[in-house]
Formats: structure tokens, sequence, C-alpha cells
């Protein structure tokens, strides 16, 4: 057994299970050789504590808190970042499937899972569940880059059998045999680091028979499962036309058996009373996308509601309607969206968030989502040491007249940028930049 590590930082921000975030000054986080935090504390303190620790010490201008967590964003969307195509289905048919057509090449598909997985490195996330290629060869190209730079993911091959291009779609007697072939190949992977997810796009796309055995497969092997709900009015509608004999979107997915508390659904802007009750009640949770919501016009979520419901959200970059996979900064949309609510529903009192929560979601939030908060998404005893280091010179005001806890975490949520991140680490491992 090696000697722990000791890491300094000037200020280490911790986010807990109250939605709150304790502030930490002159502190340090210890960590053991497997990677695994033993202690959060002052550095003093820590340091006679373990006084053989290797110090490392970040330099009075650090910040050190938990990596960010992606729990919504599609790999194979990558290179339609900033493309502007229009409301949610359009954009789908003019621009996101020619593009995801193209993951049948694995050349490209290879060199664009590597783009894709360092862009959201550089941007501080440490852990991200992702909608991988439609096509099976692609996705375990996919595994294979994360695996290699480190990251821990949980993806899965975007299936989809109706409403789309031909060359997109799987044979639903086919997809059994696709899983279970990534499964094997990846699902556990580095000691659960890599997880597979199964990954129906939506129902728009999906044929009642695959949404079930979606479901089957994912209640066989105990996976997690992610797909979209009420993201857009013109997509409910379209739905409905689907599938008339339901009365509401969620209740295709119930019907389906895809409701369960491993489900993260995404965007879910529309839900009346009873599809949030319903939702609560089978322990889904919900990827909040706030900058795609607006970039691809959809709306906004009524997010106050759904934490005062007990919902579990996390937040999602959703590339590439999302535009950067720069956690942080959905984390300061979905403040500003939550703001911006209360003009449209002046009968949701309050609408609005907290600096603290909006880190939490992006943090702690996201891992509670994801059903890993027992493993990550703040410093505790015995969870990995997943964190990042952040350069506070890099926030504006220059020389800030405020320095109190409050004033810093404001500071850190409206004005930091990726060029913020100076280090990224996974279980005590620095992703980011690579040591020699």
């Amino acid at each position: 057994m090696g000697h722990p590590v000791l890491y300094r930082a000037r200020y280490i921000l911790n986010p807990t299970r109250e939605r709150r975030v304790t502030c930490i000054y002159d502190g340090a986080l210890t960590v053991d050789s497997a990677g695994r935090i033993q202690a959060l504390g002052e550095a003093t303190q820590l340091q006679q504590r373990f006084p053989h620790a290797i110090v490392r010490d970040f330099g009075p201008r650090s910040l050190l808190l938990p990596g960010f967590v992606d729990v919504h964003t599609h790999l194979p969307q990558y290179q339609a970042i900033a493309i502007d195509s229009g409301e949610l289905l359009p954009w789908l048919h003019t621009l996101i499937f020619p593009l995801e057509a193209r993951f049948a090449d694995p050349e490209f598909a290879e060199q664009q899972a590597e783009l894709f997985f360092q862009a959201a490195l550089r941007c501080g996330t440490t852990t991200l569940m992702v909608f991988g290629p439609p096509f099976a060869e692609a996705t375990s190209q996919a595994f294979a880059a994360a695996a290699r730079i480190g990251l821990r993911v949980l993806m899965g091959q975007t299936l989809m059998d109706t409403n789309v291009p031909p060359e997109l779609r799987i044979r639903t007697e086919d997809a059994p045999q696709a899983l279970e072939k990534l499964l094997a190949q990846w699902h556990g992977y580095d000691y659960g680091r890599l997880l597979y997810a199964v990954s129906p796009r939506f129902a728009g796309s999906c044929s009642l028979e695959l949404l079930r055995l979606c479901a089957d497969i994912a209640h066989r092997y105990e996976l997690p499962v992610q797909t979209h709900l009420a993201e857009s009015l013109p997509e409910i509608r379209w739905i409905a036309g689907q599938f008339p004999h339901f009365p509401t979107y969620t209740a295709i997915y119930d019907a389906a058996g895809l409701l369960t508390s491993r489900t993260i659904l995404a965007h879910c802007l529309y839900l009346s009373p009873s599809e949030q009750a319903q939702l609560r009640s089978a322990g889904c949770a919900i990827a909040h996308c706030p900058r795609s919501n607006v970039f691809l016009r959809s709306g906004i979520m009524p997010l106050r509601c759904y934490l005062d419901l007990g919902l579990r959200i996390g937040l999602g970059s959703d590339i590439g309607a999302g535009y950067s996979p720069f956690i942080l900064e959905e984390a300061r949309y979905a403040r500003e969206m939550a703001k911006l609510r209360s003009f449209i529903a002046p009968e949701e009192t309050p609408t609005e968030i907290s600096p603290e929560e909006a880190l939490w979601l992006a943090t702690l939030g996201g891992a509670q989502a994801l059903g890993l908060d027992s493993s990550i998404g703040s410093f505790e005893s015995g969870k990995d040491a997943d964190f990042i280091v952040m350069d506070l010179a890099t926030l504006e005001p220059q020389h800030p007249l405020r320095t109190d806890p409050e004033s810093l975490l404001m500071r850190l949520l409206y004005t930091a940028t990726p060029a913020a991140i100076q280090r990224v680490f996974v279980r005590g491992r620095q992703l980011f930049p690579p040591e020699p």
C-alpha cells in the first residue's frame, strides 16, 4: 500500500445532501492509494493526522470541488454544436439523423468519440450519461475511448426502429443480441467505471414492442435506462398521434415497463400533475437541460416545482442542442431560467433556485439522479476521489472586494469558463492535463 496523497487548496467547496454547499478555507483532501477519499478538512489538521502523506499544494489561487456530472448528452451530436436548425423535430430530421448515420464508418466513429470525451474532460466533467451512436460497433468504440481516457461513463447504443431513416433503424428482433454483446464487453468495466445504459431514443422513434424489449433487458440485468419525455409541445402532439390509445406521453413508458428508479428522463418540460406524481412514485430521475431547452425553443422547465415535489434531478449538457459540455454553465442557465419562469407562470411561487442548489445540481444532485451518490458527487470518506481544481484568478472581477464564501460561489457560478479548469481527477488519477 502506498502513502496517501494530501491535496491542498485555498478553498474547497463541498455540496451536501441538504442542497447546501460548505466552504473550507485553506483546506485539504486526503486520498488513499486506491483513489478513495479518506478525509476532508483544514489543511494543517489533516497534515498532522496524516504525517506521511504526499502533499500536493495547488497554490493560493486554487479552488477544489467535486467533478461535474452530466446526466444527459449525445456523443454522435458533437459536430452539431452551435448549428441552429429550428425546433426539435425539424432539427432531428435535417441535421441530427444525417450526422448520426455517419457513425456507420468506424474511422469516423472512433475519431468523434475521442473528440467528444476530451471536450467533456477539459470542461471538468468526470461522469457522463451518454446516448451513444445508433450502431453497436461505433458504441463499442466509444466505450473503448472512455476506458482509455479514464472517465466514468454510463452509455448505450441509441435504439430506434420507426420514424427514422432506414439506415438508423435496428430490427426489434436484433436488439437483444446487440445489447447483450455490448453488455458482455463493457458493463462493469474497471470496477464499475463504465456501465451500460439501455437507450431507446424516445417514443417517437421506438415502437411499443422495442420499448418493452428495452424494459425487459433493463430489468433482467438491472441496468439504467435513459430516454426523452415531454421536451416540446409539437413533439407531444406528434407522440399523441402515434400512440392514440394512451392518455399521456408518460403512460406510454409506463405501459412498456420503463418507469423505474433506474430511469433517467430527459427534459420533462410539460408534465401534468398526474404525470409528475407518477414519476415520483416510480422513483424516476429527470435530466434538466436548460440551454438545450432554449436553443431548440422548447420551453422552460418548472424546476422549483419538481425539486419541491422531491424528484431527483441532475443537469445535462444535451450536446449538440446544448452548445458546450461545460456543466457549470448549465447550472448558471438553470438558475437564470428558473428566474424567468416566474414571468410565464406567475402562479408558481417561488420559482428561483439558490446558487448553492445550482452547484449541487451540477455535482451531488447529478450523482443522486444516476444512483451513484454513494460513490461520487461530494467529498465523503470512502467515496471515489473524482474532483477538479479551478483557478480563482480566471474569475471576474479581478481582485474582488467581496471574498466571503457566498460571493465566491456566485462568482464561480456566473463568471467561470472552461479556462478555469486546471486539473481533473477520477479515482485520484489525474486525467487532465495528462501526467507524463
